[in-house]
């Protein structure tokens, strides 16, 4: 492996020196510059080829790498190749059509159905006619791509590169699926320095035709921020502005935060502080309580398993608490033991909690992880009251069992569609908006209810909440 193939495979993962070599070849050959356009560009990230693939994005991001370039570098690079000896290097035979027989050769390549129109004949009357086929075009088999992708392997390993010869030089790069795919006369863009750079230049310079190139500069990918240092981020949650990132890093103002990993744990929006047994929430407008729920903070602990840590805090009043992060450090479930009220806002911002355990909990305040949508078990045989808010913006949970419930606020899992079955047969009192968006729940057991809100299973299509039971 080429010493810069081996930096990126260090930085950003074997996948991504893998796509670096097949996409870059022309780069590598200039030692240190792939790495530095990485290193510029993007903070280091294992996930990063992954993201551009789940995003549709790899072909934007070879034109953002190739963009890179300076002006200096692009102007003398591969200035002397022919367009045969530049496709060479890209893993390509390339030809000049001459006569009709020239085009027929290569119809062998297309599956039945598939064929190119070029192959009805008189195309040569007003087209330049060039067939790009990859070295190792007989081990790429169309059963392979049941799903075909303009740009796909199969799509650009036989490729038909046609110029127009009424004078403009109208470039059509057609695809190898034909009409299989979307807009196949405009295969990597009709770009034929998507191919391999410098192959624009080399077609005016060798054969006389003459390109333009539009460099891309406009890249962006979702879940992304550019920062300051013109790097691109990788973040997991934005909340007023702010970015948090895996890695111990957060992102204000577009200045990037990196805090000692010796010393810190980024862990969603919050900051635990190992050294002073503290937790700080980095944007104080949050008014989250769980830094006050969780003061005098005793012991600390952390137990890494493969992509995931747990997370032991116990203070003082012998309050635990177990959190439990993906790799990214996002909290995905939490345990709070010897917790027997929870204060308002607790954990309010946090998105991505799946589940949560409160097996001595008796109250909890308002906006209880008002913001999550993704928990789908709450485990509380012991709680009470629930003030309001409470998973207001859930949208997976669909059971839920709180037998000792006796009093809830307003919106009460206010926007979940999805609830069908609910153990509730404690509760006495139902504020406003309880589950008035669920649309599939079937039974609902109320046999203490002494008063209901508004807009109770507002939308529910098959429980009836009766005039005496409103009226309670």
């Amino acid at each position: 492996m080429n010493d810069d193939l081996k930096i990126i495979k260090k930085k950003y993962g074997e996948e991504m020196s893998h796509f670096a070599r097949d996409n870059f070849p022309v780069i590598l050959e200039q030692s240190g510059l792939l790495p530095k356009i990485f290193e510029d560009s993007f903070h280091e990230s294992h996930y990063l080829y992954h993201d551009l693939l789940k995003n549709n994005k790899l072909l934007d991001f070879k034109r953002f790498i190739y963009s890179s370039l300076d002006s200096s570098r692009c102007l003398n690079l591969n200035s002397d190749l022919t367009p045969e000896e530049l496709l060479d290097k890209a893993g390509y035979i390339l030809k000049e059509c001459l006569t009709e027989s020239d085009i027929q050769e290569y119809k062998k390549y297309y599956a039945p159905n598939e064929e190119l129109c070029t192959f009805k004949g008189n195309r040569l009357d007003k087209c330049r006619v060039f067939f790009a086929v990859k070295k190792d075009v007989d081990s790429i088999k169309r059963i392979n791509f049941p799903k075909p992708k303009r740009d796909d392997l199969y799509g650009t390993s036989v490729m038909s590169i046609q110029f127009t010869s009424d004078g403009t030089n109208t470039l059509s790069i057609k695809n190898r699926y034909n009409h299989r795919v979307n807009n196949p006369d405009a295969t990597l863009s009709n770009n034929l320095d998507n191919i391999i750079p410098g192959l624009t230049k080399s077609f005016e310079n060798h054969k006389g035709i003459k390109q333009n190139i539009i460099n891309e500069t406009n890249f962006e990918i979702p879940g992304y921020v550019k920062a300051n240092d013109g790097k691109f981020y990788k973040y997991n949650r934005e909340i007023n502005n702010i970015y948090y990132c895996p890695d111990n890093i957060i992102i204000d103002n577009f200045n990037v935060l990196k805090y000692d990993k010796s010393r810190y744990l980024l862990i969603d929006h919050l900051i635990i502080d190992l050294s002073l047994k503290k937790i700080v929430i980095y944007d104080n407008t949050l008014q989250e309580s769980i830094h006050n729920l969780f003061d005098n903070i005793e012991k600390i602990s952390i137990l890494s398993n493969d992509d995931t840590k747990i997370i032991t805090i116990i203070n003082k009043d012998n309050k635990e608490m177990d959190i439990s992060i993906d790799k990214f450090n996002n909290i995905k479930n939490i345990k709070l033991i010897n917790c027997f009220n929870i204060q308002d806002n607790f954990l309010k911002t946090s998105a991505f909690i799946e589940s949560c355990s409160l097996p001595n909990t008796i109250t909890i305040g308002n906006n209880f992880l008002r913001s999550n949508y993704m928990l789908h078990n709450i485990y509380a045989p012991t709680l009470e009251i629930i003030q309001d808010d409470f998973l207001a913006l859930n949208g997976l949970l669909k059971d839920l069992n709180l037998p000792s419930l006796k009093e809830v606020g307003n919106n009460f899992l206010k926007t979940n569609e999805v609830l069908d079955f609910i153990n509730v047969s404690s509760l006495e009192i139902i504020k406003d908006n309880f589950l008035r968006d669920n649309k599939n729940l079937r039974k609902l057991s109320l046999p203490n209810i002494k008063y209901t809100g508004k807009y109770m299973l507002d939308s529910n299509r098959f429980v009836k909440i009766t005039q005496t039971e409103r009226s309670k």
